[in-house]
């Protein structure tokens, strides 16, 4: 007989870096601590996908962005058509509008791990079809609960991202900044799309010409890595380390006086609050996340316009000549605030969301008729995705 209560989670990938796959990794152990029947299905990875370091296994239905939502739903059917799950997850609601019927469930749950454009608008397609959402910052809770007004009865919560935290055996102490070049670095997915990491070219260029002495350090890899190397091959004061990780990925974080993004969205970077965890001080672009209120917490000089790189220059100028225990007070804020976001108090806060969401009955409405056949979902999601960026986010096609 199976359990009362299994969660199953849904995602696009698990092989790749990232936030989300951190998050997913850290619920799949964490609930087999809590022998909490747990298990992801990822779309787009290669079948047969496996994690045995952490000792789980992964089931991969192995989309690609040729695969069509006529044939994603038929591979979709064949490997989970008979599963009744207590509970599915949507991670950042990914599929959720063509798969709902087919995912035959007790209750229903979103997670929402940025504000991605569009996200307003895939709220009031599958929001009647959500028991519950958590979220990654308390802004994306609230436009959740806006779009899908049953949300409000405490069925959308803020559940800061879950961080590994600082290894207490390594030191987090800097030289003084006076008499040496800052430290700069970007950790996270080295990618265009979000990350948006082609503008630190130009962001480069505006601290050369600001006479600023500086190096920059970038950790992670993702399809900009060998781009972004390319730019940047002729200047000495950069340095890419690719993907590290354990010990490695802390002493690397431990050394910079400053994470620096340029995102287009986020929700509230799993990355970056790792980094400050270790002591950097965060320079993030006002984009209306989760992200902007961490940095108004820890250092509001932080925050800058988008693409207003002179604006940066003159800030981490600024830095440069603030009093060295003005800088250990910011460095010491900023790893109060992200203790916040250490991992036990994630799974505990889960923990009694879920909880709370089993106590009531389901308010979801599940999908009352089958996804219609349409000529849309014939075309690759590849494809589909160019030709209208909605189409994948809707209920119903069009045609």
């Amino acid at each position: 007989m199976r359990p009362m209560k299994d969660l199953r989670h849904y995602f696009t990938h698990f092989k790749s870096l990232g936030g989300v796959q951190s998050i997913l990794r850290s619920h799949l152990s964490e609930e087999h601590i809590h022998d909490i029947p747990a298990s992801l299905a990822v779309f787009f990875d290669d079948p047969d996908a496996s994690c045995p370091e952490d000792g789980f296994r992964v089931d991969s239905l192995g989309w690609s962005g040729w695969t069509s939502i006529a044939q994603a739903r038929r591979a979709f059917f064949r490997s989970e058509g008979s599963r009744l799950s207590h509970t599915v997850i949507f991670h950042d609601l990914w599929g959720l509008a063509f798969l709902a019927d087919l995912a035959p469930c007790q209750y229903r749950m979103g997670a929402i791990h940025s504000h991605w454009p569009g996200l307003e608008y895939q709220l009031t397609q599958v929001g009647p079809w959500l028991d519950g959402v958590f979220c990654d910052s308390q802004a994306i809770a609230e436009v959740a609960m806006e779009r899908v007004p049953h949300l409000k009865e405490g069925r959308a919560i803020h559940l800061p991202v879950p961080i590994q935290t600082f290894p207490e055996f390594l030191s987090r102490i800097r030289a003084p900044m006076a008499h040496r070049p800052i430290r700069l670095g970007f950790v996270g997915r080295v990618d265009h799309e979000q990350k948006r990491v082609e503008r630190f070219i130009p962001l480069l260029a505006a601290l050369d010409h600001s006479g600023l002495d500086y190096t920059m350090e970038f950790l992670g890899s993702g399809n900009a890595e060998e781009h972004l190397k390319r730019m940047l091959q002729k200047s000495t004061k950069v340095t890419f380390h690719g993907r590290q990780s354990g010990d490695a990925y802390w002493r690397i974080l431990a050394q910079w006086d400053c994470v620096l993004y340029t995102s287009d969205f986020e929700g509230s970077p799993l990355a970056m609050q790792e980094a400050l965890n270790a002591g950097c001080l965060p320079i993030y672009p006002r984009i209306h996340s989760g992200g902007d209120r961490v940095v108004q917490e820890v250092y509001p000089d932080g925050l800058y316009t988008p693409e207003d790189y002179s604006s940066i220059a003159q800030t981490l100028s600024e830095l440069t000549r603030t009093m060295e225990s003005e800088i250990e007070a910011l460095r010491q804020k900023a790893i109060s605030v992200s203790q916040e976001y250490a991992q036990d108090k994630y799974h505990l806060r889960f923990r009694q969301f879920w909880e709370a969401i089993l106590s009531r009955p389901p308010v979801a409405n599940p999908p009352t008729r089958r996804r219609r056949a349409s000529l849309m979902d014939q075309i690759p999601m590849g494809l589909l995705r160019r030709l209208d960026d909605r189409a994948l986010f809707r209920k119903q096609p069009l045609f």
